[in-house]
């Protein structure tokens, strides 16, 4: 084995999942280079395969469905629960392609022109995202047509298909469902430094991204990131500004942890609005397992964000002892309910 290999760490939830099927009769075998794609094999040798968090417990078509954001909110809208209204743009690229194969479709497919509708309709702020992505990916909050113009000029030079859609208020949630009820629930907020009255925001900055390296989790985005320089636009700084001492300044407007992100245990305290929410959205997509991404907002239905099939619970093992134990408990369920399909 090279040094470069053997210096790459497994991730954490392949070293839960082998302690815990050890304890089952089973045993975990990972391809050897990193880790991250394998199978869980029982007592009996059948095999349940999984690449990262994607773990066989999820049908193919359900995992999919769930990771197209535009269809996904067709779906859950259709099982009557609160979802942001949107359009899908679809990018020269694919429009040139699918017209070679249909062009009267092609040619109904809403471009550029009807993002700036949508704006006029609904008002701004709006958010720019992938159709298909993960782990905050893209996420452009836009607060006029020329941060639109911007943001979508971005995501289609990278993605077929983008997805505009009206920004909802709210308590950002990520609920952890597995066949039909809730195992954890955790509060997110975004990335954000502190002002100290003196210091300009861009070495706040640096210096919170720095803190992520020396923490072993990497810069998951940089300083100069067009995101960044968005959402201090809306909210009236610049990199040089000095913020007063103490306010929180929100550098994104997402609060995905894997972009900066940071959480709070919710679990035990979780609105049953909200989990009844969560377990629905799991329902409506058929999913078993999933991470299902709320905003609440007192007297408000909750609103369905997004709803993912293959959620990481990495982060939230490193929160603390409390959250630890409830991570390994989700594990150790799914793992029960793979080992008994």
């Amino acid at each position: 084995m090279s040094t470069a290999e053997a210096t790459v760490r497994r991730p954490v939830f392949v070293e839960i999942l082998e302690r815990l099927a050890a304890q089952r009769g089973a045993r975990i075998e990972t391809e050897p280079l990193y880790g991250y794609a394998g199978a869980v094999i029982d007592a009996v040798g059948r095999r349940h395969f999984f690449k990262g968090t994607h773990f066989d417990i999820n049908r193919a078509g359900a995992a999919a469905l769930a990771r197209d954001k535009d269809y996904a909110g067709r779906f859950l809208a259709a099982a009557g629960l609160a979802t942001p209204r949107g359009v899908l743009l679809h990018g020269p690229r694919r429009t040139v392609q699918l017209s070679l194969k249909n062009p009267l479709v092609a040619a109904r497919l809403p471009d550029r022109a009807a993002a700036h509708a949508f704006a006029e309709e609904v008002g701004y702020p709006l958010f720019a995202k992938p159709n298909e992505g993960s782990e905050g990916d893209g996420v452009t909050r836009v607060g006029d047509a020329a941060g639109l113009d911007l943001a979508l000029d971005a995501l289609l030079a990278l993605h077929d298909r983008v997805l505009v859609q009206q920004a909802v208020a709210g308590e950002d949630l990520r609920v952890v469902v597995l066949d039909g009820r809730v195992k954890a629930a955790f509060a997110r907020r975004p990335l954000s430094v502190t002002g100290d009255g003196a210091s300009p925001l861009s070495a706040l900055i640096a210096a919170r991204l720095a803190e992520f390296a020396s923490d072993g989790k990497g810069a998951r985005i940089a300083a100069d990131d067009p995101r960044i320089l968005s959402e201090l636009a809306a909210s009236g700084f610049t990199p040089d500004s000095i913020a007063e001492k103490g306010a929180t300044i929100a550098l994104l407007a997402n609060a995905n942890l894997s972009t900066g992100g940071s959480a709070s245990d919710i679990t035990d305290t979780l609105n049953p609005a909200a989990a009844d929410a969560a377990i629905r959205a799991a329902a409506a997509l058929g999913l078993r397992f999933a991470g299902v991404d709320l905003l609440a907002a007192p007297g408000a239905p909750p609103v369905v964000l997004e709803v993912n099939a293959a959620p990481g619970l990495a982060y939230f093992h490193r929160m603390g002892p409390q959250a630890a134990a409830r991570v390994e408990a989700i594990y150790a369920d799914l793992l029960d309910a793979l080992l008994a399909s």
